[in-house]
């Protein structure tokens, strides 16, 4: 697939509970290599080839806004509001970003950094509804660990939580869902329409988007694309930003 095809849709809405004590601003704005990680997005979509970007944002909206008003001269961004970030979490986000776009979309966890490659072998050459996965170990309780079916398609997301050894009778193990994910047009609408339904219940509406993707995967064919690098880091806590920031030359290293 051309990148061109694709729109990237980027959850940066969150306020970042678990990092506030070393940052006060949106967790997008934390700075790793000498740019901030939304900008290292923008910059990261403009050379491989994708145009069209959609933000979902919410906490401090207006420092995003802000930061990222350089990169609307060479990409086509669309903003749409989370404004009740507090009370509607980043699957919410999710509906939100696929509804404001048409065509196949690329998803990313806006605290996600990853390098050019993953981007580029992910965006031309996975499968056209596939998630990034990437080594992981199966005891990791806080990674998103996908579980596949005979076929190596995608059934389940184990999040927060061990693996149970009947989801190990039934399904094998495949790594850590990096937080890219890709759909179809299709799929995207597919999508659109559980997420409209899952979310409609308001006990629900705080639930990260792996839970509406349990009640996807079952009846769609989402495949598990591999990446074996370790050029890549999800922030979630001060350790992590830490780790980010001596990982950061292996971040820009391409190729």
């Amino acid at each position: 697939m051309n990148p061109s095809e694709l729109t990237a849709v980027v959850l940066i809405a969150g306020c970042g509970t678990r990092i506030r004590d070393v940052v006060a601003e949106p967790k997008s704005l934390l700075q790793v290599g000498g740019e901030t990680i939304i900008n290292r997005h923008l910059r990261l979509f403009g050379e491989v080839g994708i145009r069209k970007v959609i933000l979902v944002v919410g906490y401090k909206k207006e420092l995003i806004l802000r930061t990222i008003e350089p990169f609307r001269e060479s990409l086509d961004i669309t903003i749409v509001a989370n404004d009740d970030y507090t009370t509607l979490g980043n699957g919410v986000s999710l509906q939100m970003g696929i509804e404001a776009t048409d065509g196949p979309v690329l998803v990313f966890d806006g605290d996600l950094i990853y390098a050019r490659d993953i981007l580029e072998r992910f965006a031309s050459e996975a499968h056209p509804t596939s998630v990034v996965v990437g080594k992981a170990s199966i005891d990791d309780i806080e990674c998103t660990k996908p579980m596949l079916d005979a076929k190596g398609f995608i059934r389940l997301f184990v999040d927060k939580r061990a693996v149970t050894e009947e989801e190990l009778e039934r399904f094998t193990f495949a790594g850590e869902a990096m937080g890219i994910l890709k759909f179809s047009d299709a799929d995207r609408l597919s999508l659109l329409a559980l997420c409209k339904e899952f979310y409609s219940v308001p006990e629900r509406q705080l639930l990260n988007w792996e839970h509406v993707l349990n009640c996807f995967l079952p009846k769609h064919d989402v495949w598990s694309h591999f990446d074996d690098s370790e050029a890549w880091i999800e922030i979630d806590t001060p350790e992590d930003y830490e780790d980010a920031k001596e990982k950061a030359g292996l971040l820009n290293k391409e190729g």
